[in-house]
Formats: structure tokens, sequence, C-alpha cells
């Protein structure tokens, strides 16, 4: 049976940090990777490797690669109104946590705390990485509002992109073709002067919003939200 132990990081901002997703997450992900910097094996295993003897090291260090003991991180984001605890383990991700690990053990402690910020920066990106994307969209759907207040844009631009977003946030697969035919009969049921699919295909694709993410395709329903 293993014996797991946990390196936690504990992220406390404050609420205008969120005014920004963009910048919230490069601030999460700076702080994680700084906090599991500075998190050695003494903390997480209890153990001082310039203490240990050669075969100690060895021991320990084949007991972590195969997995008799488990290191296992979790993270914790703290602000007014928010107390959200994250987790996500992959192989790729548990790896570079288990070679750091080995890595201070054995002495390369440079290279573990290279390691450890990166393995921080991975994290944050897998779990967070989707809100770059909806700021992005935020930033592109209120432009095209602007432009459209002054006649610079269809009227129908802004919610087509809104429909689109939202909707590949929840399903990232789906494709362009499909989004885009679904988004016109969808608009056609309320305005005549919907421009051709080929045209919202168009928009959704200038826009950059179409994540990039394969295999396509159509099975996904439209999100349709107020705002």
């Amino acid at each position: 049976m293993s014996k797991k132990h946990i390196a936690e990081v504990e992220i406390k901002f404050e609420q205008d940090e969120l005014s920004n997703l963009d910048k919230f997450v490069s601030i999460i992900r700076d702080k994680t990777s700084e906090s599991l910097v500075a998190k050695t094996v003494n903390d997480i295993y209890g153990v001082t490797p310039s203490k240990m003897t050669w075969e100690e090291k060895i021991n320990l260090s084949s007991e972590i690669e195969n997995e008799k003991i488990v290191i296992q991180s979790g993270l914790t984001i703290k602000a007014e109104g928010i107390d959200k605890a994250l987790n996500y383990q992959s192989p790729e991700l548990s790896d570079m946590l288990k070679v750091s690990a080995i890595l201070e053990i054995m002495g390369f402690e440079r290279l573990s705390k290279q390691m450890r910020k990166r393995y921080g920066e991975m994290l944050v990106e897998t779990l967070l990485g989707g809100l770059r994307q909806v700021e992005y969209a935020k930033n592109i759907i209120s432009e095209d509002r602007r432009k459209a207040r002054k006649g610079k844009t269809n009227r129908h631009h802004a919610i087509a992109l809104k429909i689109a977003s939202d909707t590949w946030v929840k399903y990232p697969n789906a494709s362009l073709a499909g989004l885009s035919e679904d988004i016109y009969s969808y608009l056609r049921k309320s305005w005549k002067d919907v421009p051709v699919a080929g045209t919202v295909e168009k928009w959704l694709k200038d826009s950059g919003l179409n994540p990039d993410v394969k295999p396509k395709n159509r099975d996904f329903e439209l999100v349709i939200s107020e705002g």
C-alpha cells in the first residue's frame, strides 16, 4: 500500500484581482510556482537528504519512482467569499513531481526547483487556462459592441460571438461549421436580416475564439445566456 504525501499550495488574493481573468490566472500561476519552488523534500516527506546515506537516498528514490510513496498536489484559492480547493492528477504531471523529488534527494537542488516551478505553471494552466479564453472573448465582444454602436459592424455580430464563446467554453470540440449553422438558425428565428451561415462562420473564424482542440464534432448544444 502506498503512502501519500501532499504538496499543498494556498493562494490568497484580493477580490479586485478578478477583474481581468487573464491577469488573474497569471497571478495564480506565478504564486503557485513560487510556493512550490520553496517546498523541499523535507517539507513534503520530512527527510533531510544531507543527513541520509547513499543507500537511504537510493531506497527513497526507488520508493518514489515505484509509487510506494505517492506525492500529490493540492491548490486552494482563497479570497473574500471564495474558498475553492482544486486538484488535478495526470501521469505526466505526477512524473514531474516525482522527478523533482528524486533530483533533490540526489543533490540536484537547482534542477529540482526548476522542475517544481514548471510543474506549478503547467498545473495552473491546465486547471484555469480556460479562463484566459473567457477573458479574450469578453474583450472581443466588448470591442465588437462598441463598433456596432457606431454602425461599423453588423448588429448580429456581437451576439453571434457571445453564443459561440459560451458554447465553446462548454463544448470546446464543437466544429466551426456546425456551430455557425446552428447560430445562424437560432438568430434567423428572431430576425430576418441575419447574414447567411457562411458569413456567420467567417465572423467566428476571424474572431480567434475557436479552441485549438481536436477532434471537432457536432455533439453540442448552443449555450444561450443573457447579457
